[in-house]
């Protein structure tokens, strides 16, 4: 039984893979549509800027392990980190913190840190979300006045709140009943967890700059991008809180339509939209292969060395 649960987060891995890969069929003629007159140029600097952003969460994870007292080395982290991005795809809300999770229990780290870990860093992930959506606001992305400040607010108030070592701790009693498991699960300081939530920033920057790009090559004008910032940052936050919807897909193109106002128009933003959801789902790709292939690697000539010895 332990073997298979060893396993699993592999096998979310590749049930991630094979639901991306009919996402991408499924819409690829929206996507060539969209791509049209796109500067390819401009496309793969998206991509790098994307897996740049994407990795530095990643290693913002491994920093969460090891305020929970677990070191990991960095290229096994973050196999472990894009393998279980691939559960995102995968419908049901849960299948992203059990396949990283389960990737990290493979490689050996106790279980109450392998999913302690994983949950602070999604909730440090969007809570960072959360802020920048609230800074863009106030540097006079959109209506601050209206509607639009509500959802980041409420999800950053809320969030630090959850974060207080007293808050955590309560939560984590109600988790150790009804479990009836004594997790053993260091929780941090709340200056810590403030601290982690913010070297999220940098990445939410990324995320936003590669779907800058992407705007940029898509629509005839130059793109706001404070109002961009506000568009990805509350579209992602909003797709990830959207629970049981794969990869919040449908949910964060909307939101991104809605909030994109510096667009052309709704269709430029549709299209902006399309694109950089199959962006983000070839990063992933990609991330998980590169580090893959890069602990092959590594390994290799030590399992040479050890045959030529013998």
């Amino acid at each position: 039984m332990k073997r298979v649960w060893r396993t699993l987060g592999i096998l979310i891995g590749l049930l991630g893979v094979g639901f991306v890969v009919r996402e991408l069929i499924r819409n690829w003629g929206d996507v060539q549509e969209a791509m049209r007159g796109a500067d390819p140029v401009v496309l793969v600097a998206a991509w790098i800027v994307g897996v740049g952003s994407m990795t530095l969460i990643g290693l913002t994870w491994r920093r969460c392990l090891s305020v929970l007292r677990t070191e990991f080395p960095v290229l096994v982290a973050l196999r472990s980190y894009f393998v279980g991005q691939l559960g995102k795809y995968v419908p049901g809300g849960i299948w992203p913190v059990v396949g990283r999770a389960e990737m990290a229990r493979r490689d050996g780290v106790a279980g109450a840190a392998a999913y302690g870990s994983t949950v602070l860093s999604m909730v440090l992930t969007y809570l960072a979300a959360a802020l920048v959506a609230m800074s863009a606001l106030l540097m006079g992305a959109g209506d601050a006045g209206g509607w639009s400040w509500l959802p980041p607010l409420g999800v950053l108030v809320l969030g630090v709140v959850a974060l207080h070592p007293v808050v955590a701790e309560g939560g984590l009693r109600i988790v150790r009943r009804f479990t009836h498991r004594e997790l053993s699960l260091v929780i941090p300081r709340w200056s810590t967890s403030i601290f982690l939530l913010l070297a999220h920033v940098p990445s939410w920057l990324g995320i936003s700059a590669a779907t800058w790009l992407v705007a940029s090559t898509l629509d005839s004008t130059v793109p706001d991008f404070q109002n961009l910032l506000y568009a990805t940052t509350l579209s992602w936050l909003l797709g990830f809180l959207a629970i049981g919807v794969p990869g919040g897909i449908g949910v964060r193109e909307a939101v991104f339509i809605a909030a994109a106002a510096s667009l052309s128009s709704p269709g430029v933003a549709a299209a902006v939209a399309v694109v950089a959801r199959v962006l983000f789902i070839l990063v992933d790709l990609a991330g998980a292969g590169l580090a893959s292939a890069a602990i092959g690697f590594q390994r290799r000539p030590a399992s040479e060395h050890s045959r030529s010895s013998g």
